[in-house]
């Protein structure tokens, strides 16, 4: 099963996965890191690492940091690594609901990667332009 380390800014990472918990019923190999920019760098870098190994059983891991070019987002793109860790930004609840559900599915990284980003990129949505149909 392909890992997940959720990254953001002050205590987003925390309340979506407790939001996903919610929801879904349980996060396996799942980890929240809330990231605090003030914060030495070899210390994330230390505490990004520790939550990579804590989620990988060799699948991989995929890491969600809450925005393109924050201080979460850059911190881990340090360890990109080719069928072992992918980042994807812009993390939000339809997607790691969407992660419990594809991820026990027999595929890899990079496809389990492909279809979160797919699938929350389809869970946005102009509700006026749902309800005019």
């Amino acid at each position: 099963m392909v890992g997940v380390v959720v990254t953001s800014h002050g205590r987003l990472a925390d309340e979506l996965l407790l939001t996903t918990v919610f929801i879904v019923g349980k996060a396996e190999q799942m980890v929240a890191l809330s990231i605090d920019p003030s914060r030495p760098i070899d210390k994330l870098q230390f505490d990004i690492s520790k939550a990579i190994k804590e989620v990988d059983t060799g699948d991989g891991v995929l890491i969600l940091t809450d925005m393109f070019g924050g201080t979460p987002a850059n911190m881990t793109l340090t360890f990109l690594e080719d069928n072992k860790v992918e980042v994807i930004t812009g993390v939000n609840l339809p997607m790691l609901i969407k992660l419990c559900q594809c991820r026990n599915k027999d595929q890899t990284l990079h496809e389990v990667a492909d279809e979160v980003v797919d699938y929350s990129r389809k869970s946005i949505n102009q509700a006026t332009a749902i309800l005019k149909k």
